[in-house]
């Protein structure tokens, strides 16, 4: 056999290899596989921005970087129930809902004057077996048990989230930070009881009279930033929301979501779901903007602090002055780390 055969014959071979792959796994959050976020931008035409984009997600937000605004006001939005469907990608456990003719609407903040629709929710999670935390966006380069992402799109403008996903001011991605706590969330906690029930790909589960907005801390603080997608195809049109407060979940729902795995069915080695978050991407100059207008104040008394921010030390102005603690402090958090939060913050 000439060696010019033996090429082509081997380049062929390597290209069936690939396209099986392709076929297998579309795409994934596991850097070890073909197809993790490393390879999105070369997968598909349409997913270039993964690899080319400026205004990637998620991001580590620096608390030095945070600029106080005053003309960012709360969110607004009103509890409704609805009925929904969790069901496993492969990627994530994505929660979409059954009927169109219930509105709700997001608007307010960072997104006036404009009205979005929330279309889907989305759960990061590491694993716990393994001690790995999930959060997407991390604080100082901490990184939390697992984060919860309301995705919607722009209703005044966009007929659907597909058409707005690539349009200008098409999304709003509201990230709430999960954290291990004796009194979890009850509406994560009707989620955690529904995974049980879609552990293999593509299998689903009815959730009836689901109430999407309850998975919102009862806070009206935030950062907020222009991003992306965090996954296929990336696109720059993400205006995030990330949630000063966190949610609750106990450490034994927690470690539930760490049988969903990526396979439609049982395997001899199973291919796990967690972790399923996007590696941090660069700032690259974004303005990172806040409506928490607080000081930072010293804690003699050994108590936690009740935000994600403030035991970092930062000042939210446009002076953007800073007093940083250590790590440590974050690292010896505790069940009440959020608690007391009216009094801690000087409200």
């Amino acid at each position: 056999m000439s060696s010019d055969l033996f090429r082509m014959r081997t380049l062929w071979w390597l290209m069936v290899t690939v396209m099986t792959a392709l076929a297998e796994y579309p795409w994934t959050f596991d850097n070890d596989l073909f197809g993790g976020p490393d390879f999105w931008g070369l997968m598909n035409k349409h997913w270039r921005m993964c690899t080319l984009g400026q205004l990637q997600s998620p991001v580590n937000i620096d608390p030095s970087r945070l600029l106080f605004d005053p003309a960012l006001t709360p969110l607004k939005y009103q509890e409704v129930q609805i009925d929904a469907e969790i069901q496993n990608t492969g990627q994530m456990p994505l929660l979409q809902f059954n009927n169109s003719e219930i509105k709700m609407n997001i608007s307010g903040g960072p997104v006036s004057p404009y009205s979005f629709t929330l279309h889907h929710i989305a759960f990061h999670f590491g694993r716990t077996k393994d001690n790995e935390r999930g959060s997407e966006h991390t604080v100082d380069r901490v990184r939390f048990p697992a984060e919860i992402q309301l995705m919607g799109y722009n209703s005044d403008l966009y007929h659907n989230f597909t058409e707005a996903m690539s349009q200008p001011k098409g999304l709003i991605g509201i990230a709430v930070i999960v954290d291990i706590g004796e009194y979890p969330n009850a509406e994560l906690r009707r989620l955690t009881v529904a995974s049980q029930s879609i552990v293999y790909k593509d299998s689903k589960a009815q959730i009836q009279r689901f109430r999407p907005f309850s998975l919102l801390p009862k806070s009206e603080t935030y950062i907020t930033y222009d991003g992306s997608l965090t996954h296929p195809g990336c696109h720059e049109t993400v205006t995030w929301v990330v949630m000063n407060h966190p949610i609750y979940i106990t450490q034994d729902d927690l470690a539930i979501w760490d049988d969903l795995q990526q396979t439609d069915q049982k395997q001899l080695s199973p291919v796990y779901m967690g972790p399923n978050y996007r590696p941090l991407k660069p700032v690259n100059g974004r303005l990172f903007r806040t409506n928490i207008n607080v000081k930072y104040k010293s804690r003699t008394d050994g108590s936690c602090p009740s935000n994600i921010y403030v035991d970092m030390g930062y000042r939210s102005n446009p002076k953007r002055s800073i007093n940083n603690t250590s790590l440590n402090a974050l690292q010896r958090r505790h069940a009440n780390f959020w608690s007391d939060v009216d009094s801690n913050l000087g409200f």
